[in-house]
């Protein structure tokens, strides 16, 4: 079956039918600067009116209200490796008229998406290091990068996730066995109850400040250089935590002993 015959296939099953309650769908990847999101996400509701074209406006409203809720305080998990969030931008009224002479009524909402990518670098890495760190310290919380995502996670008052991403990466100095890095990270905290969010960010900091380094996973030091916290942020768009870690990069490793020669007595 071609396409042609296939569209008049599904025109035919439709005829004698209203086309309405109608949901569209549609995903604009495309990175925002300005709004600081990958994308934004789009859900057009339209109504049909009855008889003569009025519709209930609260209808309408009930019906973006129950989308909002069903798409917002999500991290969504499609199994590429990276985690998608999306909060609600704004609604626009759409109103247009049928050559039947019916009115179409609905609403068009826009939503942010926010995009938290794979982290995971080369040894030694400082993102898997903070990671293990605050999941030693914070058992209970779960940990992007170590634990296992579920399709779909509600954000609730009932769970801690914490999400570290790597800001940026900067040479500092060298030395002959080493050259040193200075890398900014910053830290996610999804909670909705703002409290419990904001007490959680606290005592992460200060944690930090007590230990002072973070043992990376090749046992070598990572230390505390400086620590920023950010209790106003909007938690999904801006992370409450920035820490700069400095740690060194081995220019040498560790030679194990080669056997030179072999003697044998009898």
């Amino acid at each position: 079956m071609n396409l042609k015959e296939l569209i008049e296939k599904r025109a035919a099953a439709w005829e004698g039918t209203s086309h309405y309650t109608r949901v569209i769908y549609r995903t604009d990847m495309q990175v925002s600067e300005e709004r600081k999101c990958a994308g934004k996400c789009t859900v057009t509701i339209l109504y049909e009116g009855e008889g003569n074209g009025e519709i209930d406006t609260a209808v309408v409203k009930e019906t973006e209200q129950a989308f909002r809720e069903c798409l917002e305080y999500r991290l969504l998990n499609p199994g590429e490796g990276n985690l998608y969030s999306l909060t609600w931008y704004g609604t626009e009224a759409v109103t247009k008229e049928q050559e039947n002479g019916k009115q179409i009524i609905g609403s068009q909402v826009t939503f942010d998406i926010h995009e938290y990518a794979c982290q995971e670098t080369t040894n030694p890495d400082p993102i898997m290091a903070m990671n293990q760190y605050i999941k030693e310290q914070n058992p209970q919380y779960l940990v992007i990068g170590m634990d296992q995502m579920d399709e779909i996670t509600e954000l609730s008052q009932n769970q801690t996730i914490i999400f570290c991403q790597l800001v940026s990466m900067e040479k500092a100095e060298e030395t002959n066995a080493a050259a040193w890095v200075d890398s900014k990270i910053m830290i996610y905290l999804f909670d909705t109850d703002s409290a419990r969010r904001l007490k959680t960010a606290a005592a992460i900091a200060n944690q930090m400040t007590l230990d002072g380094e973070i043992i990376m996973l090749d046992q070598s030091p990572m230390s505390i250089k400086q620590l920023q916290a950010d209790y106003q942020s909007d938690y999904l768009k801006k992370g409450q935590i920035l820490v700069t870690v400095h740690y060194g990069l081995l220019r040498y490793r560790e030679k194990p002993h080669i056997l030179q020669s072999v003697s044998c007595r009898y």
